[in-house]
């Protein structure tokens, strides 16, 4: 039969592969018009409740969906499933069993592969292999903690696959005893309160008082730095913030990982476009390397959730494809995950796949006046005002930010503001005034101070004990707001 394999994205035939029933065109067909597929997706276009309220979409949704159903059916009749697709990091890199050590790397262009002093044998489809067998005495000949040198031809490389390293180099980790977790993933569904995001380095990771996501930055694939923290210190600290409630999400950089692909069998085209610094989505190891990666996160370090970064999808449909793969895996392995897109032009980035949408949970925006989206997080990156960061704590869904300090944050984490689901939205004078459960917020976005009169009985100003107003009656109050500033009102 035909099929995709490993380092093609066509279809071919690979000689002396041996079928399972999963692979069976019978077993295809029942994939595809079962209940549980056809409960998760919705091939027809005209169905989808994007294209039915906004008819506008029907065609950038129709070409979309329908390369994504086209790799999505490749993806089942090969691997069975996203998931299985998904344990790359299962199959390649250093795999260790009882009798020995298996290494394997997808490197199409290569001539020659060695592991340390180890040579590799092809298959002619780009993928290279080496057992190394115990000695007689039982013991593995690569000791944990040792280097682990990829000869690549005349290159020095480490493994794509390898999950842990000291500084550019791969290392062996196998110790006698591993971390073993206490706490289960994220059991609830924090987008029910509002994120409260506050980013760190993986050798940081702390709670802090007025936020509920710790964002672990700028990791790159699967890999952890011993010159930083060991796998079992971030296990045992992920473990520490679950147990206090807090979820940790991973920001996935995607041109960082393009520039740590780069030319790493010797051609310029291995996981990126050929004469472009870009991954290209397209090629079915790409697609396996990030899925994987998103996986083996989710899988061996109980990470909540993405911030997807630094990916243009506007006139590229792979990148698309990926992202609704990479959803639909998250929501998959973790059905109250959490996935978020940096600000794009793009339509229904925060609907369901099953509704025509690309599947994420946020989209970040910046910090813009009257902004009510409820499925939007603002960044905040310290330049952004008081009213600002109110804005985005009142009206969007939540904020992400470095500063661990900020009142405002403090505050909803003590009154709970983002509890309520409902927001009363108004303006009067250029002033945002947002009624939320028991508090009323006054948001002066302008450049002047501005003094208004409303229908409003203050009991408590809960950020500014100095702020002062006059009572015209009893039920009717005329006050000052400073420019760039907000007021908290009980």
């Amino acid at each position: 039969m035909n099929y995709i394999d490993q380092g093609s994205a066509l279809s071919r035939k690979v000689p002396n592969r041996k079928l399972s029933k999963k692979n069976s065109l019978f077993y295809q067909q029942s994939v595809f018009e079962n209940e549980e597929f056809m409960q998760k997706y919705e091939k027809n276009v005209d169905q989808l409740i994007t294209v039915i309220e906004e008819p506008e979409l029907k065609e950038v949704i129709q070409n979309r969906n329908e390369r994504f159903f086209q790799v999505l059916e490749q993806i089942i009749k090969v691997e069975s499933s996203i998931k299985e697709f998904a344990k790359g990091y299962q199959k390649y890199g250093f795999i260790v069993s009882d009798t020995g050590i298996t290494y394997r790397e997808w490197a199409p262009n290569a001539k020659e592969l060695k592991l340390n002093e180890f040579g590799c044998t092809t298959d002619n489809g780009g993928n290279w292999e080496v057992f190394i067998p115990k000695d007689d005495d039982d013991n593995h000949q690569i000791q944990h903690g040792s280097t682990l040198i990829t000869y690549c031809d005349q290159l020095e490389r480490a493994s794509v696959w390898s999950s842990v390293k000291k500084g550019e180099q791969a290392i062996f980790w196998n110790p006698d005893n591993k971390y073993e977790f206490q706490q289960q993933q994220l059991q609830q569904k924090q987008q029910s309160k509002g994120l409260k995001v506050i980013k760190q380095k993986a050798t940081e990771l702390q709670g802090v008082n007025g936020y509920n996501t710790i964002m672990i930055t700028q990791q790159l694939l699967m890999q952890v730095d011993v010159n930083q923290i060991t796998p079992d210190d971030l296990k045992r600290n992920i473990d520490t913030l679950h147990q206090k409630g807090f979820s940790v999400i991973m920001e996935i950089d995607h041109d960082l990982i393009g520039k740590h692909l780069n030319n790493w069998d010797g051609s310029g085209y291995q996981y990126l476009r050929e004469g472009v610094e870009q991954l290209d989505y397209g090629k079915w190891e790409v697609l396996r390397l990030l899925l994987s990666n998103i996986s083996f996160w989710i899988t061996e370090y109980q990470i909540d959730g993405f911030k997807f970064t630094n990916i243009e999808i506007q006139d590229d449909i792979d990148a698309t494809v990926y992202l609704m793969l990479a959803n639909d895996l998250i929501h998959d392995l973790l059905p109250y995950g959490i996935s978020i897109i940096q600000e794009l032009d793009y339509p229904v980035l925060c609907r369901t796949i099953k509704e025509g949408g690309l599947g994420f949970d946020f989209r970040l925006s910046k910090l813009h006046h009257k902004q009510y989206k409820p499925k939007t997080l603002f960044e905040n990156t310290g330049m952004y005002t008081q009213a600002q960061i109110l804005n985005a704590l009142v009206i969007g869904s939540g904020l992400i930010q470095e500063i661990a300090d900020d009142k405002f944050v403090q505050f909803e984490q003590q009154f709970g503001w983002l509890h309520e689901d409902f927001a009363e939205v108004n303006e009067v004078d250029s002033v945002l005034q947002i009624k939320r459960g028991n508090f009323t917020f006054l948001i002066n976005h302008t450049n002047e101070n501005r003094e208004i009169v409303l229908n409003l009985k203050i009991n408590k100003i809960l950020n500014k004990e100095d702020q002062k107003w006059e009572q015209l009656d009893e039920n009717t109050i005329k006050l000052t707001i400073e420019s760039e500033q907000g007021l908290i009102i009980e």
